[in-house]
């Protein structure tokens, strides 16, 4: 028997109250430990048991098929206890019930929090010890190292990731695109740091221009160019542009999204600039060498 406590957190506080009956397994069956139960004419309810079973010394932890397993916020199993660890079996893959507070399904929506478009179905978690303050840790570092890339960055760098974002703000001043960028990392910082740490930015920032520009456009759901269809998706087109027999659509996609530049190679050197190069104002306050 494992010596564990388990704890029940409610995300509505201690504001309501949770009345379980036993579950069964996966195939459907009891758990071994769920019986049967009858009731006299006076209401008084006993399990129905075979006389083995009667004789287990294992009978007094059996528990009625109807059982009323109330839960609240804190409420505890003591899984050294074979009562209170039937009891936490007989109920811990109820819909209601996730093991953590930011569980997901396989979709990857949260069972709790849903997501923008519906609530959650579940509504207790399993509250581990050190976990949500380890889990809090984690994402403050996380932060921190966005805030990092993006005090690091160029204006034109921020710009760029405020493109890949949705958010055009070529207009703005860069204090508004810097904290605006700082916004998002202290919500998302993986999203952040997914913009600064992946290989595909200039890819990326081809597919937004040509949609943008209709060298690539949608119908019937599928992205296109001229008569080559290049998938669903923003990733499935990514994934056809690095592709190498799909070099030469790839090249001619670039040469009508950026028709102003004489060559492939000066297209992608454009593309990298976008990412990297320091805007010129800033080049001119800094000074910059003569060649």
């Amino acid at each position: 028997m494992e010596n564990k406590v388990i704890t029940l957190r409610s995300v509505f506080g201690k504001m309501k109250e949770y009345h379980f009956q036993p579950g069964k397994q996966p195939n459907g069956a009891r758990f071994d430990w769920v019986k049967p139960v009858r009731y006299d004419s006076m209401g008084n309810a006993e399990l129905i048991l075979t006389e083995a079973e009667r004789n287990n010394p294992d009978s007094q932890y059996y528990i009625a098929e109807d059982e009323d397993i109330l839960v609240t916020d804190g409420t505890t199993f003591d899984l050294s206890d074979p009562l209170q660890y039937n009891k936490w079996m007989s109920i811990k893959d109820s819909d209601l019930i996730v093991p953590t507070r930011d569980a997901r399904d396989k979709n990857g929506n949260l069972y709790i929090d849903g997501d923008k478009m519906r609530y959650g179905i579940a509504e207790l978690y399993v509250d581990i010890p050190g976990e949500e303050s380890e889990r809090s840790v984690s994402k403050k570092q996380k932060i921190t190292k966005a805030w990092t890339f993006i005090g690091q960055d160029t204006k034109n760098g921020r710009l760029t990731k405020c493109k890949l974002l949705g958010k055009y703000m070529e207009n703005a001043p860069d204090s508004d695109v810097e904290d605006y960028l700082y916004q998002v990392a202290e919500k998302n910082p993986d999203m952040v740091l997914e913009l600064y740490t992946s290989g595909d930015i200039a890819l990326k920032l081809l597919l937004i221009d040509a949609k943008k520009k209709g060298v690539i456009l949608k119908k019937d759901g599928m992205y296109n160019y001229a008569d080559t269809t290049l998938g669903a998706t923003d990733d499935s087109v990514l994934l056809f542009f690095k592709i190498p027999s799909n070099k030469r659509i790839l090249d001619q996609i670039k040469f009508e999204t950026y028709p102003e530049y004489a060559s492939v190679s000066d297209i992608e050197n454009k593309i990298e600039e976008v990412e990297s190069a320091p805007n010129k104002a800033d080049k001119k306050t800094s000074g910059s060498k003569g060649k």
